[in-house]
C-alpha cells in the first residue's frame, strides 16, 4: 500500500521546467594579472597613458553565427599596437598565440601561451616568470579566459593570479593574488559573481597581512606614502541589464610618482647635478623619461548575453477539400447521404432557402412604387393637377374669357360644322 501512495504521488507530481534554448549569443573574457600604463612627456602624443604593457593577458570573444576568437600573449602591448602592427610595418606582433573559428587555426601553442576556438567555446591561457629589471618581478603568474555556450547556458569566466609580485626592485611585495569573474545567461536572465582576493603586503621589509577584502590593511597607506605610491583598492561587482550581465574586478592600483620616488631614493641629486652637465642639451631629458607610472594587479572581466530561442513554426497545412459530387440530372440540389462525416473547412449545408418569389407574403399597395417614395409620387402629381388647371384657365381668359361688344359668341368656332 505504502509503495502504491509512493508511485501514486509520483504520477501526479508536474513535471519538472525545462530550461529554454539558447538562440542568440554574446560572449567575451579578458584577463590580466599585471598591467603597466607609462606616462611620459618624450612622445607628443595628448593620450594618456603614452605606453602600456599587459603581463600574461587573454581574451575571448564567442557570438551567434557561431564566431569565436580567442588571444593568449605573454606580454600584450594594447590592441594599437598588438594589432595595428601588420598595417604599420607589415608582419603581426610575435608574442601572442591567436585561435579563430570558423577561419582558423582552431588552436595555437607557443611558449606560455595557449588558445583555442571552436562553434561553441573558445579559451586561452597564459602563465610564466615576467621579469622587468628594476621594474618588477612576477612568479606564479597566470591568467585564462573562457567563453562557451551549451544548449541552455552562455557562460564567461576571467580568472588571474599570481604568487608573488615584486615590484619597485623589492620595495613593495604583493603575495597570494587572485582575481576572478564570472557572467552567465540563460536567454531569460543574467546573473554573474565577481570575487578578489589578496594575503599579504610588505613595503620596506614590513608585512602588512590583509585581513577583509573590503579595505586595505590598517598603515599601508601611511607606509606606501614616503615613497611616492598611491595606492587604490580594488573593487568588485556585477551589472545586470536585461538578459545580460558584465561582472568586472576593476584591479588594485599603485600610481607611482617617478620624480617624487626619484627624490626619496637619493637619484635627483645624482642624475640632474651629475650626470645631467655631461650631457648634450638635446639628450637632458632622457634622464626622466618617465613622469607618472601605473601598475595594476589583477584586472578581469566577463560579459554574457543570451536570448531564448524562437519556438518553430509549424508548416501550414493544407485544408482538405470536399470532394466534387455531381449535381442531379435535374438540377436540384441532394441533401448528404446520413451518416456522412463533416469534412473539415467546409460548412454543412443548413436548411433550404427559400426562393424570393415566395418570399414575399405581404401584398404591394397601389402607391408602392420601387425606389420611389409615395409623398413623392402624390406630390408630382399634385404638382401636374395644379399646372394643367392653370394653363386651361390661362387659354380661357386669352381666348374666351370677356364678352363681344357686338353680341357675337365668344369662344373658339367648332370647325367641324362647316
Amino acid at each position: 500500500m505504502r509503495y502504491a501512495l509512493v508511485l501514486l504521488l509520483l504520477l501526479l507530481s508536474p513535471a519538472p521546467a525545462t530550461a529554454a534554448e539558447i538562440g542568440g549569443f554574446t560572449l567575451s573574457a579578458r584577463a590580466a594579472p599585471v598591467s603597466v600604463l607609462l606616462t611620459t612627456d618624450l612622445l607628443p602624443v595628448p593620450a594618456e597613458p603614452q605606453g602600456e604593457v599587459h603581463l600574461s593577458y587573454t581574451q575571448t570573444e564567442l557570438g551567434s553565427g557561431p564566431i569565436g576568437r580567442s588571444l593568449a600573449s605573454s606580454l600584450w602591448p594594447g590592441a594599437a599596437v598588438g594589432t595595428g602592427l601588420p598595417q604599420l610595418v607589415g608582419f603581426a606582433y610575435p608574442v601572442q598565440a591567436n585561435a579563430a573559428h570558423p577561419g582558423g587555426p582552431a588552436d595555437e601553442s607557443k611558449s606560455g601561451m595557449r588558445a583555442g576556438a571552436s562553434a561553441s567555446k573558445a579559451e586561452s591561457y597564459a602563465g610564466a616568470k615576467q621579469e622587468v629589471p628594476f621594474l618588477l618581478t612576477a612568479d606564479g603568474l597566470a591568467s585564462s579566459s573562457v567563453s562557451s555556450v551549451s544548449g541552455t547556458e552562455a557562460r564567461s569566466s576571467a580568472v588571474s593570479s599570481a604568487q608573488t609580485i615584486t615590484l619597485l626592485s623589492g620595495l613593495v611585495v604583493l603575495s597570494g593574488v587572485r582575481f576572478e569573474s564570472v557572467a552567465v545567461s540563460d536567454g531569460a536572465k543574467g546573473s554573474g559573481t565577481s570575487t578578489f582576493s589578496v594575503a599579504e603586503f610588505t613595503v620596506l621589509g614590513q608585512k602588512f597581512p590583509v585581513k577583509s577584502p573590503a579595505a586595505p590593511p590598517d598603515g599601508l597607506l601611511k607606509a606606501l606614502e614616503p615613497l611616492g605610491v598611491t595606492l587604490t583598492w580594488p573593487t568588485s561587482g556585477t551589472k545586470l541589464e536585461g538578459t545580460g550581465a558584465t561582472s568586472t574586478s576593476r584591479g588594485l592600483k599603485l600610481t607611482v610618482d617617478v620624480l617624487a620616488l626619484r627624490t626619496k631614493l637619493g637619484l635627483g641629486g645624482i642624475l640632474d647635478g651629475i650626470v645631467a652637465p655631461l650631457l648634450p642639451k638635446e639628450l637632458v631629458p632622457l634622464l626622466n623619461p618617465l613622469r607618472k607610472m601605473e601598475i595594476i594587479v589583477g584586472d578581469t572581466e566577463a560579459v554574457a548575453n543570451a536570448s531564448a530561442a524562437s519556438p518553430l513554426t509549424p508548416p501550414d497545412v493544407p485544408v482538405p477539400q470536399a470532394p466534387l459530387v455531381p449535381p442531379p440530372a435535374d438540377g436540384a440540389l441532394s441533401p448528404p447521404s446520413p451518416g456522412t462525416p463533416p469534412v473539415a473547412g467546409v460548412a454543412p449545408p443548413r436548411s433550404p432557402v427559400t426562393p424570393v418569389a415566395s418570399a414575399r407574403a405581404k401584398p404591394r399597395s397601389l402607391l408602392d412604387f420601387p425606389g420611389v417614395p409615395a409623398l413623392l409620387v402624390l406630390t408630382g402629381l399634385g404638382v401636374a393637377a395644379a399646372g394643367a388647371f392653370g394653363m386651361k384657365s390661362f387659354g380661357t381668359f386669352l381666348l374666351g374669357g370677356a364678352p363681344c361688344p357686338s353680341g357675337h359668341p365668344t369662344g373658339v368656332p367648332d370647325l367641324r360644322n362647316g
